[in-house]
């Protein structure tokens, strides 16, 4: 048996969850907008446009956290969507 092969530690654990050749958070936009096309009819078109999002949207991740997606969710969804530990985002200055 190869020595080399024999203790190989994988360097990919803290790898966020992957679809396809995707990130998870990246499939969804495209997902999500492949199901409203399934709805409204027109798949093609917004398949392309699902596409479009999804690379736009990687590509503004590049650089970033790796929790970007629960970052710009907590800033820019309102404030009944259901975050319990943090304070609303509204509240922009605290005292104390």
């Amino acid at each position: 048996m190869n020595e080399e092969r024999r203790y190989l530690v994988p360097q990919r654990l803290d790898d966020p969850p992957k679809f396809l050749w995707w990130d998870f958070d990246v499939a969804l936009v495209f997902m999500g907008t492949l199901v409203f096309g399934l709805t409204v009819g027109y798949i093609l078109s917004f398949m392309l446009l699902g596409a479009v999002l999804a690379s736009m949207y990687q590509k503004t991740k590049v650089g970033q956290h790796r929790a970007f997606g629960m970052h710009l969710m907590y800033w820019y969804l309102p404030v009944t969507f259901g975050f319990k530990r943090t304070p609303p985002s509204c509240i922009r200055e605290f005292i104390g």
